[in-house]
Parts: C-alpha cells; structure tokens; sequence
C-alpha cells in the first residue's frame, strides 16, 4: 500500500512539477514533454486503481508507447531533445511493466491453481517463461528503469555543468546592464526573466527527482509480482 501510495504522488508531483515548469520556461518544456508527463503519471495512476483488470493493463500499455512516440516527434535537433527522449523512453517502460504485470495476469488466469505470475510461469513448462513470460519482461523493465536513471543523473550533470558556465556569463552580462539601466526597466524586466528561469530549474530539478522515485517504485513492483 505504502509502495502504491509513494509511486502516485511521486507521479501526480511529476506532473504538475513539469506542467509548471511549462508555463515558466516555455521554451524548456514543449508539449511533447507535458503530454509524456501527463500520459505517465494518468498510466501509473491506472496501474495501481484498476488492479488486475487485463484491459487496463492493456490499455496503459498502449498508451505509454503511443505517448513515447509523440514525446519524440519533432525534437530531433531541439536544446531539450534529451530531456523530452527521457520522458519519452519512461513511458516505454511503463508499457512494459504494463505488460509485465498484464502476462502475469494471462498466466494466472490459465493457471487458475497457481498463487501468482512467477508460480504460474514455472507451471505451464520448461521455456515457458523464456518466451514473453514475466521473468524476461520484469527484467527488460527493470533494466530500462536503470538505464533511464543512468541518463537522467548523465543529464543533471552535464546540464549543471552547462549551466555553471552560462551563470558566470549571464552574471558578467546582468551586471552590465544594471550599470547601463541605473535601475531603469530594462533592469527590471532582467530580473524577472531570471526569477521565471531560476524556478523554472526548481521545478524540472524537481519533476527529475519525483519522475526517478516512481519509476524506481513500478520496476521493484514489476519484479515483486
């Protein structure tokens, strides 16, 4: 329940972080972006509200896949086309934890005799699971949750980096104007383009962060199963 409970909000604040982020930054967070968030954090929502109904499972499935491709469309070549593939490539492993969690269901239920997916795997034969059962599903889950956690830290860092850089410029640079404006407008209206990006970087700093812990959360579930 606890785990349920943790990969929800951490989904819902992912969302609303980025959503956010969107009518700060603009330009850092187009809609493919806010549709990947929305689409994950709706699908995680599904998985744990609608059980073992296979339909469901199905349906988020689809969905994330469909959601991963328009995450993508027309970013090739963008500043943040890294972070809308990251988005993109979560949603492709919801789909496949949907489809984890979907095979155990069609196991068990043709196994009506067994306790769970992995007792029914091994119930209906050798190889059995070897061939789109869910050890080889929860493992291809659990590994493209490690794999985008890898990217997103590679990112973070990268991008801080990046920035690091920038600040000392746009510090020499708003230093500056304020010496030109005296105080004017133009100093003003500097300073609130500053204020609107610095919580803007809180707010996807922040959808990171959450997007990670629900991801982490569906992979444990996924292999629990």
């Amino acid at each position: 329940m606890a785990a349920t409970v943790l990969m929800i909000g951490s989904a819902i604040a992912a969302a609303a972080c980025c959503l956010g982020a969107g009518r700060v930054v603009p330009s850092a967070v187009p809609w493919q972006a806010r549709q990947s968030a929305v689409v994950m954090a709706l699908g995680m929502v599904a998985l744990c509200a609608g059980g073992h109904d296979a339909r469901i499972l199905l349906l988020v499935a689809v969905s994330g896949i469909v959601s991963a491709m328009l995450g993508v469309a027309g970013t090739r070549g963008r500043t943040h086309a890294d972070a809308c593939f990251h988005r993109a490539l979560g949603g492709v492993v919801m789909a496949v934890c949907a489809l984890a969690m979907l095979r155990t269901e069609v196991v068990t239920g043709a196994n009506p005799g067994s306790t769970g997916g992995v007792a029914a795997a091994a119930a209906a034969g050798p190889g059995h699971a070897g061939h789109g059962g869910i050890v080889p599903l929860s493992v291809v889950a659990a590994t493209g949750v490690t794999v985008l956690l890898g990217l997103m830290l590679f990112a973070r860092v990268r991008h801080r980096t990046v920035l690091g850089r920038a600040a000392a410029v746009g510090a020499r640079a708003t230093a500056s104007v304020v010496a030109v404006a005296a105080g004017g407008a133009s100093s003003g209206r500097g300073v609130t383009r500053g204020s609107g990006v610095l919580n803007g970087r809180i707010l996807l700093e922040a959808e990171g962060a959450a997007m990670a812990v629900s991801m982490v959360v569906m992979g444990a579930m996924v292999l629990v199963i």
